[in-house]
């Protein structure tokens, strides 16, 4: 529901402006910003600036504080009311309406960030998007139909652009994103998309209270590890991780990921990478509730261990995880038929009913009346 701005309103931003020391200059593009439009002329608000000076104009006597209720004509200011585009307006007004709107729930059902080679775009699934393209002699910003162009070739000058408004968003405490949607892609100027986002997370005050991740990279990056620290580890549940690159490109940090808090306490994981061996799988992995992997293959990544122990040390492990509701490993290239065979006769054990392979078998789950079954294909 977008903002009505009577004159009221109005005259309740201008007296703001002009408690805050603001130029009529300054507060009349500020007022341009915040709004939308050209409600006031420059002529206008200096006339205005001139009657508060003068003693002719001020607040009805019982209001002792300008707050944002006064100053909008909205009965106790609903935050429902505002929706991310007017939320940035507001926020470049002054200190203190920002630090007001910094106080107002603000749900996303999903917020994208995504880096490619045409350039920055931050958007929702409500219609808000921003798009950011560096172009010869600055970085132009679209905004529904609006278009500026910043004359700036200094890189840091343009990320702390982007900064600025990621952090309008990202900065409140009361913010709850339910999906965090983050695409990178390295075939364009690959480190200033994933730096800015970095940059930011970096100087929250707050963690992120994000349900459900998704990151997919197409680079050697840190930051991965940096936006996985930023979430709040009581509201993470899920995740999606894509890694599109060899094996070799690049390996990630898992140890490092499983010492951190919001990694233990994960339920889900999706994940996709070639490169993933046997072992991480084994110290890593296995605490999750539900997990998916999708892998190259067995063979390739066991260090020296046969598909046979990988697969009975896996068994193992996961049985000694309570919270365990599903665990799948996919593997692009099957495994040898030697390897197969080894793996058939040990879990011969648990086919009860002696059905032939490909079956269902059922294996005791410790402490629990739960079974875990899986097929032998």
């Amino acid at each position: 529901m977008p903002l009505v701005f009577n004159q009221e309103a109005i005259n309740g931003i201008l007296f703001t402006l002009h408690f805050q020391k603001d130029s009529p200059i300054v507060a009349h593009q500020k007022l341009i910003e915040m709004t939308g439009k050209k409600v006031m002329n420059l002529d206008q608000i200096n006339e205005f600036f001139k009657k508060i000076d003068n003693g002719e104009f001020q607040l009805k006597k019982e209001v002792k504080e300008v707050t944002l209720a006064h100053v909008l004509n909205i009965p106790e200011f609903d935050g429902k009311y505002l929706d991310i585009d007017a939320r940035l307006r507001l926020r470049k007004t002054c200190t203190t309406i920002r630090e007001i709107i910094n106080e107002k729930m603000l749900d996303i059902d999903c917020f994208y960030y995504r880096s490619n080679r045409m350039g920055i775009d931050i958007s929702t699934n409500d219609n808000f998007y921003v798009i950011y393209k560096i172009i010869e002699g600055g970085l132009s910003v679209v905004n529904e139909d609006s278009e500026k162009f910043f004359n700036t070739n200094n890189e840091e000058e343009q990320m702390e652009m982007i900064q600025k408004d990621l952090m309008s968003i990202l900065c409140s405490e009361k913010l709850r994103i339910d999906s965090f949607i983050i695409e990178h892609s390295q075939r364009n100027n690959p480190k200033f998309g994933m730096k800015a986002l970095r940059n930011t997370f970096n100087q929250l005050p707050h963690k992120l209270k994000v349900r459900y991740l998704e990151y997919v990279v197409e680079e050697n990056c840190e930051v991965l590890i940096e936006t996985l620290k930023t979430m709040d580890p009581k509201h993470f549940k899920s995740l999606k991780l894509w890694i599109k690159l060899g094996r070799h490109d690049w390996i990630p940090s898992w140890e490092e990921l499983n010492d951190l808090e919001q990694w233990k306490r994960l339920k889900s994981l999706h994940l996709i990478f070639g490169g993933l061996n046997s072992l991480h799988i084994i110290r890593c992995f296995t605490h999750l509730e539900n997990a998916h992997l999708k892998i190259d293959s067995f063979d390739d990544y066991l260090e020296l261990t046969p598909v046979h122990i990988f697969v009975m040390q896996f068994k193992d492990k996961l049985l000694q995880n309570p919270n365990l509701k599903q665990f799948k490993v996919r593997a692009d290239r099957r495994i040898r038929n030697s390897h197969f065979e080894e793996i058939n006769a040990s879990l011969q054990q648990y086919n009860t009913n002696n059905d032939p392979y490909p079956c269902w078998i059922s294996i005791p789950y410790p402490d629990s009346v739960m079974w875990r079954k899986r097929r032998k294909k």
